[in-house]
């Protein structure tokens, strides 16, 4: 039986941090219906009531999920100015989401689920625009880049931002749903742009 109250010999912040840890994996697997918040207080050590303490309802906890998840990818693939072509940036965008699929796989497995989410649960559809800001900042800065460097300066920033935004989300579902990576479509991706 889970004991009452966080875990001893740990504080307010380390429990809700376990927590939103715990949820993420159970939505990414589970989805939002399937997810059990008695599977999750298990998985942490804690009561299912000490969960509503940290977040009211199911919702606020996906809620929750979803900005922590969301602002650590889109934080870790959205480039710092360094790359001084769009190859560049691709490049280590691809290589980086690359590797958070490897380190964080429940991360890309619970933001994939989202627009099925948002489009059963339309308490969530503003995730859905939270999403396409991330998105905005990441492909609009990646779409600057690339008409500083001439390498599509024949395309309005709107116009590449959109084009980057297909390539690069077409790459990440196709990758995300085969488990693999086709062989090459990241190289013929930055070498075609």
């Amino acid at each position: 039986m889970a004991k009452r109250g966080r875990p001893a010999g740990t504080d307010s912040e380390q429990t809700k941090e376990r927590i939103v840890h715990a949820a993420r994996l159970e939505f990414a697997t589970n989805g939002y219906d399937g997810a059990s918040i008695t599977s999750i207080a298990r998985n942490v050590g804690i009561a299912p009531s000490a969960i509503y303490h940290y977040f009211q309802s199911k919702e606020k906890l996906y809620t929750e999920v979803f900005k922590q998840t969301s602002s650590t990818i889109w934080d870790s693939v959205t480039p710092a100015g360094e790359a001084k072509t769009l190859l560049e940036a691709m490049t280590n965008l691809l290589d980086n989401s690359r590797q958070i699929s490897t380190d964080l796989p429940s991360y890309s497995d619970f933001l994939a689920s989202l627009p099925i989410e948002a489009k059963m649960h339309p308490e969530f559809s503003d995730l859905l625009q939270q999403r396409a800001d991330h998105q905005d900042k990441t492909f609009r800065k990646l779409a600057s880049i690339g008409i500083a460097s001439g390498e599509i300066d024949f395309l309005s920033e709107d116009e590449a931002t959109e084009l980057i935004r297909s390539i690069v989300m077409g790459w990440f579902f196709e990758r995300h749903f085969r488990q693999e990576e086709i062989p090459g479509s990241a190289k013929f991706h930055t070498r075609n742009l």
